[in-house]
């Protein structure tokens, strides 16, 4: 929806110093439109993403959301929309939800807070603690549907992949109910163009398919998303 943004991710083309990417946040025409040609295709669900920004209020994101469910053509219509956005207060994720969204997709990127704290220099991301509790805010709002995840490659994938299961332990623990699914994207170093100087940790296609084993085998319920970045082999 917009990749307008104040946060300065190192790993992130979209981060705020890169003066050379093109910024845009579509329209209600447009956004229309864009909806219409998925709808013409047969296409029933869809992720929202919107960058952290003062323009992408809990309203906006309702909004937005109640106009994607409204857009229909012939037999075609979106039945679910997911939501990919910075996490809010609890009064946000209740403004959300009363839009009738499906999944609330919040990554944390690296649950290492020292590597964290250091790709997340500037802006509202770079508060750990704020993004890592931002899902149980979310069920605490009356949210029971969420997405986890962790951008594998900017610390040791073993360490990660032992968070998600505890966030997930945790979410059981306290809401009854674990994520519905786990992302799990993989850093492409030649597209890493902000780390010049802290190179990211590479994880290789073996490691990578026995994380993904890993996490199977331990969370059997949960959705696994494997990214479109990931070559045809894999």
């Amino acid at each position: 929806v917009g990749n307008s943004c104040v946060n300065d991710c190192k790993y992130c083309a979209f981060r705020d110093s890169n003066q050379e990417v093109v910024r845009k946040t579509l329209t209600e025409a447009e956004l229309e439109q864009e909806v219409l040609a998925l709808e013409r295709k047969g296409h029933k669900r869809l992720i929202m993403v919107y960058g952290e920004h003062p323009s992408y209020t809990p309203e906006f994101i309702a909004q937005t959301v109640r106009q994607v469910y409204a857009t229909k053509t012939g037999n075609g219509e979106i039945r679910r929309v997911n939501i990919n956005a910075a996490p809010l207060d609890h009064e946000g994720f209740r403004t959300v939800k009363a839009a009738g969204i499906g999944t609330y997709q919040i990554f944390q990127e690296s649950y290492h807070q020292e590597t964290y704290e250091r790709v997340h220099p500037t802006g509202l991301k770079s508060n750990y603690l704020w993004r890592l509790h931002g899902l149980s805010r979310a069920m605490e709002a009356g949210i029971d549907d969420v997405g986890i995840g962790a951008l594998l490659g900017l610390t040791d994938w073993r360490f990660e992949v032992m968070s998600l299961l505890h966030h997930t332990i945790h979410l059981e623990d306290r809401f009854n109910v674990g994520p519905h699914t786990i992302s799990f994207p993989r850093i492409e170093p030649a597209l890493a163009t902000g780390f010049a100087d802290n190179p990211p940790v590479r994880v290789s296609d073996r490691d990578f398919k026995r994380l993904i084993a890993i996490l199977r085998l331990a969370v059997p319920y949960t959705g696994l998303i494997l990214t479109c970045r990931e070559p045809v082999e894999i």
